[in-house]
């Protein structure tokens, strides 16, 4: 007699609304493949990549309907899960990610001293403790990007004394799916989360 098979993987997808100009987004997915033309493979033409990685930007990805895709191609044109980046889109669009929910105990997201742009590595809206950074280093400020503004919001700051974030909520600010955003740690850390879809 055949048994019941259970897959233990989760797949989905995510809509994210990208506004004309800036937007800082973040990869909530897991993909076998992580290059732009996988993660973001069809946005508008001329929509650009800003990647921060090692503390400076990389130069430039641009997508180019008429190649079609993102130039140049390269180790670094990719959107790894959990990290973030700038996306100038030239008129408004929905990006849609698609990809495998990550779980496990733990999933680990590690970000260096100074600045870096990260983003939950699970697909959930959720406040910053939820979401498992609820215990960086002293004075670690979270930086949002206001899209609809095209400017910063004020900045969340963590302090191990009140313990929490000092935000109206103690919990942090509210981070969307596909959100992505600057954190300035003081020291290197590594942001855990326990997470399944059951």
């Amino acid at each position: 007699m055949a048994q019941n098979v259970y897959s233990v993987n989760a797949v989905g997808y995510a809509n994210v609304p990208m506004v004309t100009g800036f937007n800082l987004v973040a990869n909530p997915f897991s993909v076998a493949n992580e290059q732009l033309d996988s993660v973001l493979s069809a946005p508008p033409d001329q929509t650009v990549i800003y990647r921060f990685v090692g503390g400076t930007f990389l130069p430039p990805y641009t997508y180019y309907s008429q190649l079609p895709g993102w130039d140049p191609i390269d180790a670094n044109s990719s959107l790894p899960l959990g990290e973030g980046a700038f996306l100038y889109a030239p008129n408004a669009f929905t990006a849609t990610f698609v990809g495998e929910v990550a779980q496990g105990a733990p999933l680990h997201n590690a970000y260096p001293a100074g600045f870096s742009i990260k983003g939950s590595k699970v697909p959930q809206q959720a406040a910053l403790s939820a979401l498992g950074l609820n215990n960086p280093a002293d004075q670690t400020v979270v930086y949002q990007f206001d899209s609809a503004g095209q400017t910063y919001k004020v900045p969340a700051t963590f302090y191990s004394q009140l313990p929490g974030w000092d935000t109206d909520d103690p919990a942090g600010p509210v981070i969307k799916i596909g959100e992505g955003f600057w954190i300035n740690a003081p020291s290197a850390g590594d942001w855990t989360r326990t997470f399944s879809v059951n």
